[in-house]
């Protein structure tokens, strides 16, 4: 073989053999978990693409609605990209909450601190219609008509005083 011409074939498998140690070690490089990671927005995505865990500081609004305040938290969604629940917090409301929202879009189920005070209602129809919680050392447990108005109350106070107290919606509250 002429002397340049094995030169340049020289050239070209030397090439070729710094080529190939940079990819492998780059693929090694790529394999390393990543120690931290800055973003204001993670959204998770299904296998068509739709979008169905959003972490967000601030989260976005749901679909179709508009917040009225911007909570922190996850946002979780339907296939339709409907929100559907979610863990938030509303720091300047003193607000921490767990939710799962109905079809219609309402709040069906929430768990939550709300300025301190654990609480778990339960909704039907857009309306309260069971409510726990501590409020103030009182533990206590409402039970609501179907209009959200409450009829029943179980309470215990700090120092486990009990009160049982059948509630008469006044007709101003029942409509």
């Amino acid at each position: 073989m002429s002397n340049p011409l094995r030169r340049l074939v020289l050239v070209v498998v030397g090439s070729c053999a710094v080529c190939v140690l940079g990819a492998c070690s780059s693929v090694k490089a790529a394999t390393q978990p990543t120690e931290s990671l800055t973003v204001r927005e993670l959204t998770i995505v299904d296998e068509h693409g739709q979008p169905r865990v959003r972490i967000g500081a601030p989260l976005p609004d749901p679909k179709g609605l508009k917040r009225k305040v911007k909570p922190v938290g996850i946002q979780l969604m339907d296939p339709n990209g409907k929100e559907i629940g979610g863990l938030v917090m509303i720091d300047n409301l003193g607000i921490r909450g767990l939710c799962f929202d109905s079809e219609e879009g309402y709040e069906a189920m929430c768990m939550g601190l709300i300025q301190g005070q654990p609480g778990i209602t339960f909704r039907h129809d857009w309306k309260d219609r069971i409510t726990l919680g501590v409020v103030e050392g009182v533990a206590s447990v409402v039970l609501h008509d179907a209009q959200g108005n409450p009829h029943l109350r179980l309470e215990v106070d700090k120092e486990g005083k009990t009160r049982v107290e059948v509630l008469t919606p006044t007709p101003a509250a029942s409509r």
